[in-house]
């Protein structure tokens, strides 16, 4: 093994797009700690002329300068829309039951693979469930919870004092997802990998027009790959970029990744994956 082994994806969303410094600052620091160079901010091309495609930030240092555009991907292609949706339900149904359960911690557990595909439905359906379990308040207090086997199933307990121990909230209410397999087998793999450098190639090819006024700067295009499938790791992602040809318009194309440094702690970091000469 070595260090690229410990490299991951994001499974979450990725961050907003309202300041674009917030979300590349770390990379600009890596990037100079790597090349000892000095590069910092200087304007935001995309916010200040909204007439031509342009790219997120330009930087300086000195003479040289450097543009970065950021773009993310997802496999499958629709998990950011499917886990926003999650956000959705969490929030709608957390908001409901919240000072209702607050004295101890209380667990929700649904499957992913029965949520409805849409906002208003997720949305349905957290109130359909928040109203359950309030109205079963007594019940869920002094038994073992509650549970339901309708068309989506779903239970909603007091968590043992033993379990709570492990817990990093000591009370209120948590949702445990029963998500589908996160784990592909060689032909699963194999199947998403095409799947992913179509995607590449499209957010290559739309990142072009952004850098046309940009000759005398270095060009960077930084990928925030977004997936639940554990095992589709950097290796996989870093061979499916540099297996794309890449227009002599982009100088280098960065991955972004994560380390996990403590239990569900981790940190950004990005590494070179094409033209890295």
């Amino acid at each position: 093994m070595d260090e690229t082994d410990f490299l991951l994806p994001f499974m979450c969303l990725p961050p907003s797009n309202q300041n674009e410094w917030l979300n590349l600052s770390v990379f600009v620091d890596t990037y100079n700690s790597k090349y000892n160079t000095n590069y910092t901010f200087k304007s935001f091309p995309e916010n200040d002329n909204r007439t031509s495609p342009e790219p997120e930030v330009l930087l300086y240092d000195g003479d040289a300068k450097m543009v970065i555009e950021r773009k993310f991907f997802s496999f499958p292609p629709d998990h950011i829309r499917i886990h926003q949706l999650w956000h959705e339900f969490c929030d709608a149904f957390s908001q409901q039951v919240f000072s209702t359960f607050s004295d101890s911690l209380y667990i929700l557990e649904i499957k992913s693979a029965d949520m409805p595909a849409n906002k208003k439905e997720i949305i349905k359906l957290a109130n359909e469930i928040a109203n359950a379990v309030i109205k079963h308040e007594y019940d869920i207090k002094n038994s073992e919870g509650i549970y339901s086997d309708d068309l989506i199933p779903w239970s909603f307990f007091k968590l043992s004092d033993i379990e709570r121990e492990y817990s990093r909230i000591d009370s209120g209410v948590n949702i445990r997802v029963k998500t589908r397999s996160c784990f592909y087998n060689n032909k699963q793999l194999n199947d998403a990998i095409p799947i992913i450098k179509d995607q590449v190639f499209k957010l290559i090819q739309s990142s072009i027009p952004k850098f046309s006024n940009y000759d005398n700067c270095l060009k960077v295009l930084i990928l925030e790959p977004h997936t639940e499938i554990i095992n589709i790791s950097f290796k996989i992602l870093r061979e499916a970029i540099q297996s794309i040809s890449i227009p002599s318009t982009i100088d280098q194309i960065w991955l972004a990744v994560q380390i996990e440094i403590d239990e569900e702690k981790f940190i950004k970091d990005y590494y070179r994956v094409q033209n890295d000469f």
